[in-house]
């Protein structure tokens, strides 16, 4: 069939724009199924098994029937089809479903009218019923029949529908009844989806996404899952249900992103994960320019549908403005944007977004706190020299918190600077206690903490931390990472391998933790398996100084002094053309016996801020170390 625009009822399908219109208002449809909808569509009044839909709407792929149900009752949800309302779509009982309303199909300015005949067919009770029922109805099914032809069109002969539903009281009684939103005290806000169909705008529905969990953890009682595990679900095909479910949360938020010239519309959905009913949806068209009072107007709104009431210093959290400036909140978007892609590029470039944004506001302090936070990570993992990185970030994180001294996110930057740069241990401590009393599900405040007092040798309490930060992200990969390292530097190398091994299950080939196999494997003496967990590592990745470190120190304890010189080798000759840390070069001479160069090397790590020699006191790789004069008097410096 040729049409690519179909009406029926008050609806109208386009299927080249992929949009569905009640009474010329757009409706949001999960995009599988919209395209369900069109499958029916094309083959109005025919039977179409189970097995046939799912062939036609995933193809090359393994679907369980429910997910087909599932789809089936959304549409139903979205023609307000309950009941032993059949107007639209039936299903037939071992069979499958039926596309069966009055349809009108436009191609080429000219209008073709099918009328239709009855005919007899059974079909079975609504999605939404309980599986104890069969419901025997008369029921549509189109049947070409002759029209009457006008000028550019056909005039549509509607013949009425007298529909005769055994079962209805039954099912009154038996249907799923919502949840009241009041109850609900968990939601996962799922990424929103681009369908713009511009790759440009991606930061923008990313960024909402992001600005949205964050507006939400401030509502009272409400625990929100973190950004880094719902965004694991990005371009995934998912219903609310499945990814409610999957996230261990009572409520789902979906939204879809469409661009229309210089307007944007935003389609939001609610959905309750333990009825599968919509709680509330909305649409929102906004100019870019307004996108700082809808980001607003949408916290208020969804929170509202969460909890009854909020209180005035509640609903003030909730939709608290950082910026009155649209164009510096898109550039603090963009900037938030490529933060995430978490890479020294990508790291460059959300600086600059950073910036822009503070010159269109000086006073937004979240924009410095992201500018921090990019200088501190940067320089954390050496991608640029740590000394430069932090004296940056630290003057960013004090400008932030001059402005907004709430911020829990500027005191945790505050704290890292003071761990990372300053090797002050009590100021750091109690910058991330601030943090902390600001916002107790702050995971990455639990983070930073965790370091500290693993680095003070507080084992347990860093162990108790790093679990904390997980259990409020524990999708996270980072954060198990961490779990993992505190293990390992409390000496608890088994407890350790097995958290990167969970680890990998959520990120299989994440380099960070398989690097830290490769330190287990090298402190368990197992020297030929931490060599390969190295080697692939570099390869998933790039030949960091971290990986070469951890590599050239198992060869060294393993006897293989010559691999370990090649290493050291190709370290000093990437040094010439970008920074590698003293750090990680002192653990292979450490290895390799050579006290007075590593000592050296440590000596300038800690005049260079190099970022983990905060772990001077507890890294196993230091050992040999430890009773030698200059290096307790190293200890010493570092305020240990």
């Amino acid at each position: 069939m040729s049409t690519k625009l179909f009406r029926f009822s008050e609806f109208e399908l386009d299927v080249s724009k992929r949009l569905l219109l009640r009474n010329g208002e757009p409706i949001w449809l999960n995009p599988k199924t919209l395209d369900l909808l069109v499958v029916l569509i094309e083959s109005r009044g025919e039977v179409l098994t189970k097995d046939t839909l799912l062939e036609k709407v995933w193809p090359d792929q393994i679907i369980e029937e429910g997910n087909l149900k599932v789809h089936v009752s959304a549409l139903r949800k979205a023609f307000h089809q309950i009941g032993n309302d059949h107007r639209f779509i039936v299903t037939v009982p071992g069979r499958g479903y039926s596309f069966v309303a009055d349809l009108e199909n436009f191609s080429n300015d000219e209008v073709v009218v099918e009328t239709h005949r009855y005919s007899t067919i059974v079909t079975e009770k609504s999605e939404d019923m309980v599986d104890e029922v069969d419901v025997r109805e008369q029921a549509l099914i189109a049947q070409p029949a002759p029209a009457l032809i006008t000028q550019k069109g056909v005039v549509t002969i509607s013949l009425s529908i007298l529909v005769i539903a055994a079962g209805l009281g039954f099912w009154f009684f038996t249907r799923s009844t919502p949840v009241s939103p009041a109850l609900i005290e968990t939601i996962a806000v799922m990424p929103f989806v681009n369908e713009s169909g511009n790759a440009d705008l991606e930061y923008l529905s990313d960024g909402m996404t992001e600005s949205l969990i964050n507006s939400l953890s401030s509502v009272p009682r409400l625990s929100v899952k973190a950004r880094s595990s719902v965004f694991r679900y990005k371009g995934k095909e998912m219903s609310p249900k499945e990814a409610g479910s999957d996230l261990g949360v009572q409520a789902v938020l979906s939204g879809r992103f469409v661009e229309r010239g210089d307007q944007f519309t935003l389609y939001l959905s609610l959905v309750d994960v333990r009825t599968g009913d919509q709680i509330w949806g909305d649409q929102y068209t906004r100019t870019v320019t307004e996108i700082v009072s809808l980001q607003n107007q949408i916290a208020r709104d969804v929170s509202r549908k969460l909890r009854s009431r909020l209180s005035g210093a509640d609903e003030q959290k909730v939709a608290k403005n950082y910026t009155d400036n649209a164009e510096a909140y898109r550039l603090y978007l963009k900037g938030r944007y490529f933060w995430n892609k978490f890479t020294p590029d990508d790291h460059l470039k959300a600086v600059e977004y950073f910036k822009q944004a503070l010159a269109r506001d000086p006073n937004y302090a979240l924009a410095y706190v992201g500018l921090a936070d990019t200088y501190g990570a940067s320089a954390t993992n050496s991608w640029i020299p740590p000394r430069e990185g932090y004296l940056k970030s630290k003057t960013a994180v004090l400008k932030a918190l001059e402005i907004d001294n709430t911020l829990a996110q500027g005191h945790a930057s505050l704290g890292a600077m003071h761990m990372f740069s300053d090797f002050n241990w009590v100021a750091a401590e109690q910058e991330y206690k601030r943090a902390l009393e600001l916002d107790a599900n702050y995971e990455i405040a639990h983070e930073l903490y965790a370091y500290l007092l693993t680095a003070l040798r507080r084992h347990d309490e860093a162990i108790a931390e790093a679990k904390r930060a997980l259990e409020i992200d524990p999708l996270s990969a980072n954060l198990s990472d961490d779990l993992a390292l505190a293990y390992v530097l409390a000496r608890r190398y088994d407890e350790g391998a097995q958290q990167n091994l969970l680890t990998l299950e959520i990120e299989p080939d994440r380099t960070d933790t398989i690097y830290r196999l490769g330190n287990i494997y090298t402190l368990k003496g197992q020297f030929s398996d931490a060599a390969a967990a190295y080697e692939r590592a570099m390869k998933l990745s790039e030949r960091g100084s971290n990986f070469l470190g951890g590599l050239g120190h198992a060869y060294a304890v393993a006897g293989k002094k010559y691999e370990a010189q090649a290493v050291l080798t190709e370290m000093h000759a990437m040094s010439k053309q970008k920074y590698i840390s003293p750090y990680d070069l002192a653990i292979v001479y450490t290895g390799l016996g050579e006290k007075d160069k590593a000592i050296e090397l440590l000596n300038e790590a800690f005049e260079g801020q190099s970022g983990w020699v905060i772990h001077l006191q507890v890294d196993p790789f230091l050992d040999p170390l430890r009773d030698d004069a200059r290096f307790k008097e190293l200890m010493g410096r570092a305020g240990f």
